[in-house]
């Protein structure tokens, strides 16, 4: 991208779409290093207020800063125009406002149409994630229309005060709609000393974006639940220690999180609370026990007939029961039909059918596996020392859908046949079509 870098260094100047905070602010980080910018809004009285220095107003100052103090920009360095073809004279644009009925995404695209010819070496970064796939459809879908072959990715901004925007190293979410557009991106970005986190699609960007907003929400009301429940307890003190004792990088999906002692954790809060107030802890429970229910309905509908249970321990190599999501998923499976079939090498054939009298216990070092569907619930010592001989002789790399908890087999090979699933891995979408 060497060539592209020294494109942008040519004249140093950026289009910015939008003057609204992320607008702003963007400005300000470019012309702390160096970066001239071209100005346009939709709002042609901004435009005019920003000239006048008249803008932001007051009220805007108090919504973006929280002691109401904003830098003042540069007006020798930017040029404010009402004329939108003249954003055209630079390749970078930096679409800082989101779709709404006023300034929508499909009209923006228009304009680029209407410059087509004017968009060699084109690159377009989005800052604003709003609902799922609205670039993808409401943007880059007409450029395809037009066969306009622009490279266009995201740097969505985390900071919406302009302490957060200058203390804080937040780190750019970017993904393009190809290749060159991120490698361009992250280019771009280094010339203004920003880090960023590569994501694989925008679509899944915008997710991201969403989620770590939804993820800070949702985790603060149940803060706030909990203080109702506990209303003696400093939830302030307690949360900061505990945020900081969390490791998030383990976090571990699927239903491997149901366990004996989540499920404990949940009823001592619930029992020794003050009033009913813990909702989210409760639909919390009820969501993670759901999510085994909803792969049996799955299964059902696919006319399923049975199914091989590989480890039945709470806890990978333990023999252990306590709250067993492996049984949670026989007993489901058996009332609605489903022949089970059951493996763990921590429980002899008696002690399984003593728990689980309805199944079949399976010797699979003896007799292959032999149901279309595996679901490989914990890892268990014998698990771990598996080869791809192993996984042949036993029949696993042939069968129709593998349904793994762990991930530890997903590097194997399997047949063309076989559709294997590490769940929430992006692969439901192939067992439900």
């Amino acid at each position: 991208m060497s060539n592209f870098k020294e494109l942008i260094l040519q004249t140093k100047k950026v289009s910015v779409w939008g003057i609204g905070y992320l607008g702003y602010t963007t400005i300000l980080r470019l012309q702390k290093n160096g970066f001239n910018t071209t100005i346009y809004d939709f709002n042609e009285s901004r435009l005019d207020e920003l000239i006048d220095n008249t803008y932001p107003s007051k009220e805007q100052l108090n919504g973006w800063s929280k002691n109401g103090k904003v830098p003042s920009l540069n007006l020798e360095k930017l040029d404010v125009v009402k004329d939108s073809s003249l954003l055209f004279e630079n390749c970078i644009h930096i679409i800082s406002f989101p779709n709404s009925d006023k300034s929508d995404y499909i009209a923006l695209a228009k304009l680029f149409v209407q410059n087509r010819d004017k968009l060699k070496d084109c690159l377009i970064l989005f800052q604003s994630a709003g609902l799922p796939k609205t670039i993808e459809d409401g943007f880059c879908r007409i450029l395809e229309e037009y066969n306009l072959n622009i490279e266009i990715s995201t740097v969505f901004r985390s900071d919406w005060t302009i302490e957060d925007f200058f203390n804080k190293n937040y780190k750019r979410t970017i993904s393009g709609n190809n290749l060159d557009a991120v490698e361009k991106t992250q280019t771009f970005l280094k010339l203004l000393n920003l880090e960023s986190i590569k994501i694989s699609s925008i679509e899944e960007s915008e997710i991201y974006e969403n989620t770590k907003n939804a993820l800070n929400y949702t985790m603060v009301a149940f803060f706030n639940q909990l203080s109702l429940a506990y209303p003696h307890i400093d939830i302030n003190e307690l949360s900061k220690n505990l945020l900081k004792d969390m490791d998030f990088n383990n976090l571990s999906l699927g239903v491997s999180s149901v366990d004996y002692k989540s499920e404990q954790s949940i009823e001592n809060l619930l029992r020794s609370s003050s009033g009913d107030f813990l909702s989210i802890l409760k639909e919390a429970n009820n969501t993670n026990i759901s999510f085994l229910f909803y792969y049996v309905n799955l299964l059902k509908n696919k006319n399923v007939d049975s199914v091989t249970i590989l480890g039945l321990s709470s806890y990978n190599s333990m023999k252990d029961l306590r709250f067993s999501p492996s049984v949670m998923l026989a007993e489901y499976l058996n009332k609605e039909n489903i022949k089970v079939y059951i493996h763990d090498e921590n429980f002899n054939k008696d002690e399984l059918l003593d728990v689980l009298p309805y199944c079949e216990y399976i010797d699979i070092n003896s007799k292959p596996i032999e149901s279309d569907v595996v679901v490989i619930m914990s890892l268990s010592k014998e698990y771990q020392f598996f080869t791809q001989n192993k996984i042949d002789e036993i029949g696993l790399s042939k069968v129709k859908y593998i349904l793994d908890n762990t991930g530890f087999f997903k590097n194997f090979k399997y047949s063309d046949d076989t559709l294997y699933h590490q769940l929430c891995d992006g692969n439901l979408i192939k067992v439900i079509n």
